[in-house]
């Protein structure tokens, strides 16, 4: 089986869902949908503050952290570091009060463009509601699972035309689609290709003076030795590019604090359910994807997550955080 991207909307942004998914949801999946929206709300108002305070300390908070000591790694930026477009979000909230006594008001909005494969698909809406929380952005979303960078220059260089100014790219090493030219999984072609595509993009970027995060991804079950030689690639491009490129080890936020794997970590006191005992489940039962209700993945792509997503939301404040404090 082939990936087929999907065609662009009358909007020219694409569609959310794989082409042949039925995305229509049963009651009870309409009902689990509309709470999931209702628990976004809450938490997004919380964790744009904890996101915040990250841009005056090294850590984001007590009160994300008196759990569980590794969560100051959601905030870490620092190692320098399936198609689908969302409208804008748009979500009002009163401003809100940083550490230092600053009040974040409201200004012109930043647009950010996320452009990703399924985990940046399954993050997507907590990335949504948390950036919209903060007033000052909106966001465009092109995610789609199964695929790879070089899948998405041309909608990059059509969205370029906008003029966002921060682009952020979450993709995991893919290989499924044409442009990937049938390569073996880890062989020096593939990374070669990563590589290109990746200098392509934030050539794209650059040009308009867009702001390019390239988002580490977490360790997968299944991971062997060298798993994670991508994510080194991202971070020695955004080394080698360091005004205009930035690493964000988002991974770490679902990984142990040796960067092993795990199902589950303790709650972190701002989320909005904590399991019996006392941890949440951040991974998927394929042991890659976030949602914890296993949808099934066929080449990458993925269902939407019905459920709260605890790996999810981490993964998506890494990323919030680190556009927060590069923004300072």
């Amino acid at each position: 089986m082939v990936i087929e991207i999907p065609e662009a909307g009358p909007s020219g942004r694409s569609r959310r869902h794989h082409r042949g998914a039925d995305a229509r949801f049963s009651a009870s999946g309409r009902e689990r949908a509309k709470t999931l929206r209702t628990v976004l709300r809450v938490i997004a108002g919380i964790a744009v503050s904890v996101a915040l305070i990250a841009v005056g300390t090294t850590a984001i908070g007590a009160a994300a952290t008196e759990q569980h000591r590794s969560v100051a790694r959601l905030v870490d930026a620092g190692a320098g570091s399936g198609l689908s477009a969302q409208s804008k979000s748009v979500v009002t909230a009163p401003p809100q009060k940083l550490s230092d006594g600053a009040t974040l008001t409201a200004s012109a909005p930043e647009q950010v463009d996320l452009f990703g494969d399924s985990l940046g698909y399954q993050a997507e809406p907590y990335l949504d509601m948390i950036f919209a929380e903060t007033h000052d952005y909106t966001v465009t979303n092109y995610t789609y699972g199964g695929t790879a960078t070089c899948d998405w220059l041309s909608r990059m260089a059509a969205a370029a035309t906008e003029r966002p100014q921060i682009a952020i790219l979450v993709f995991s090493g893919n290989a499924f689609t044409p442009c990937m030219d049938g390569v073996a999984l880890r062989s020096p072609r593939y990374f070669d290709l990563y590589v290109r595509s990746t200098e392509q993009a934030i050539g794209i970027f650059r040009s308009v003076g867009a702001h390019v995060y390239l988002v580490g991804t977490p360790i997968d079950e299944a991971s062997q030795a060298g798993w994670d030689h991508l994510d080194d690639i991202y971070r020695q491009l955004a080394q080698a590019n360091p005004l205009t490129v930035t690493y964000v080890d988002a991974g770490a936020a679902v990984e142990t604090n040796a960067g092993g794997f795990t199902w589950t970590l303790p709650c972190m006191s701002i989320e909005p359910s904590c399991g019996p005992s006392g941890t949440n489940v951040v991974r998927s039962p394929d042991g890659i994807h976030f949602c914890p209700d296993g949808t099934p993945t066929t080449l990458g792509v993925t269902g939407p997550c019905d459920e709260y997503s605890p790996g999810a939301f981490r993964f998506a404040l890494s990323v919030v955080s680190a556009v927060a404090r590069y923004g300072a």
